[in-house]
């Protein structure tokens, strides 16, 4: 039987054999940060050690700014609820763009029932904000903007540094999340001045459980888990050590290969498209073409007349693993909130596919993949 293809990073990377490594020796001895003894000294060293390894990633000036979490969504609900409830006597409104991951949407809307404002800024027909449409949207009692550093659909990169700069001039915070952009984008949060930044570990190869913020020295939070004193008093509970040792170590895997890896990812996710364009008539490209607005590791592309769950599934049988649209939505919520915002009618929902790509996918992968697509794709035509 042919090996089984993963295309499907965003839902979950494989973890390295240096990652299941790392993590290993926690996993078989108890150990916890906050014990006097041998296994606490030993376990506090660990935590530290992955904390330096997360802010090396992204280029934060001290380990101390970064708070572990137990997912990329948890950190994202301390970032916009920590922040608007600690801020609420400097202002009430929010900025957002318009095709952010529910997390974001939902947290927002979370702070609407509180009594905070949410403005939702478009975007053109690429999914890309412009920073004079976004900026003119702000008003007196602006206290945060939140805005992906790539799409977890589309692949769309933003300009961060250049919204972030500008938030800053206006003494407004700024949030990215950047769950879909870290181990396939350079992210350095000395260049951009974010103030909040949200990683998911199990995105760039960790594992699940486990995520982190960026807290810029001086931002005020309100935690949200009340109990102990564990990651400077923001997030109560005793810490998941094997999750955030792997997060660590996939962390200083990606700050050691990303350059050679976005160079292979890039190859892979042009030759990705080529071939589909050339084998499966009237395939449409969700998002910007391949380059630099667009996340090396993302393709979502739709299939007229095709219902994109049935291929993915039929894709499966197949030997090969991707997504019909975006993750953490029910069957119900099939229409996505990104492609309406871009100005997409619903059926391009429905039609949709993402294909993600990881470290390990190879040009061999994306040529078989592409002819399982292909294959299935004319099946399901003929049915």
């Amino acid at each position: 039987m042919p090996p089984y293809i993963f295309l499907d990073h965003q839902a979950g990377a494989p973890l390295s054999e240096g990652v299941r490594a790392a993590m290993l020796p926690f996993l078989n001895e108890p150990a916890n940060p906050a014990s006097h003894h041998r296994g606490g000294v030993r376990a506090r060293e660990a935590l530290d050690l992955a904390r330096r390894e997360v802010a090396t990633l992204i280029g934060a000036a001290s380990p101390e700014e970064i708070v572990f979490t137990a997912s990329g969504t948890e950190s994202v609900n301390l970032a916009l609820l920590g922040y608007a409830r600690a801020n609420r006597d400097k202002g009430t409104h929010l900025l957002l763009g318009a095709t952010e991951h529910r997390a974001v949407l939902r947290t927002a809307a979370a702070l609407e029932r509180e009594g905070f404002t949410v403005t939702l800024v478009p975007v053109d027909a690429a999914g890309l904000l412009s920073a004079d449409t976004f900026l003119a949207a702000a008003r007196a009692g602006t206290i945060l903007a939140a805005v992906h550093w790539a799409n977890h659909e589309i692949g769309t990169i933003e300009p961060i540094a250049e919204l972030a700069s500008r938030c800053a001039e206006r003494s407004i915070a700024f949030f990215t999340d950047a769950g879909a952009a870290a181990g396939s984008i350079p992210i350095d949060v000395a260049a951009a001045p974010v103030s909040l930044l949200s990683l998911s570990a199990h995105r760039f190869g960790g594992p699940q459980g486990a995520g982190a913020l960026y807290r810029r020295r001086g931002i005020a939070l309100e935690p949200l888990l009340h109990g102990g004193e564990q990651e400077g008093g923001l997030r109560a509970g005793t810490e998941n050590l094997p999750a955030i040792v792997g997060m660590g170590a996939a962390a200083a895997e990606v700050t050691a290969a990303l350059p050679s890896r976005q160079e292979t990812l890039g190859r892979c996710q042009r030759l990705l498209l080529d071939t589909l364009r050339a084998t499966i008539p009237g395939l449409l490209l969700n998002g910007p073409e391949p380059g630099p607005l667009r996340n090396a590791a993302n393709l979502n592309v739709g299939i007229p007349g095709l219902d994109g769950e049935a291929l993915v599934l039929l894709c499966d049988m197949r030997g090969l693993a991707l997504s019909s649209g975006a993750l953490c939505v029910s069957r119900e919520e099939r229409s996505s909130h990104v492609l309406a915002a871009l100005g997409l009618p619903p059926e391009r929902s429905r039609s949709n596919v993402l294909f993600t790509l990881g470290a390990g996918t190879t040009g061999e992968e994306i040529a078989a993949a592409c002819a399982i697509v292909s294959k299935a794709a004319e099946k399901l035509r003929a049915t």
